[in-house]
């Protein structure tokens, strides 16, 4: 993996965790300049400093040598809600609301019916 990678790595860990060069930069100890061509891939950054970043980023130094296109779904914190999509959320609230839905017309048929919707039975001990 080429420098370019691993700064795209940085980046993307950085955008994820919601911080701006300039946060990663001050706890660095560099400028904000100097962290940007670490993300870009522009200067040739030592492991000593690799181990820096990961440890500002609250991440394993791995981290920046994994393939970004095999981030799935679930790390993508722009997506992420859990472990389940926005989409996935979105589908299962359909799901919820049509057997809601369900359940109503049955009460409602077994009202018209003369049958009692069944209700909680009270118990006194």
């Amino acid at each position: 993996m080429n420098q370019i990678q691993v700064g795209k790595q940085i980046r993307r860990i950085r955008q994820g965790k919601e911080l701006s060069q300039e946060n990663v930069a001050e706890e660095l100890g560099i400028t904000k300049g100097a962290f940007s061509k670490i993300e870009n891939g522009t200067t040739n950054v030592p492991l000593a400093r690799l181990l820096q970043v990961a440890k500002v980023l609250e991440v394993d130094i791995t981290e920046f040598f994994k393939d970004s296109k095999a981030v799935s779904k679930a790390e993508d914190p722009k997506l992420q809600y859990g472990f389940a999509t926005k989409s996935d959320i979105e589908e299962m609230m359909k799901v919820i609301q049509s057997m809601l839905n369900d359940i109503n017309e049955l009460k409602a048929s077994l009202t018209k019916q003369g049958k009692p919707a069944a209700k909680k039975s009270k118990t006194k001990r």
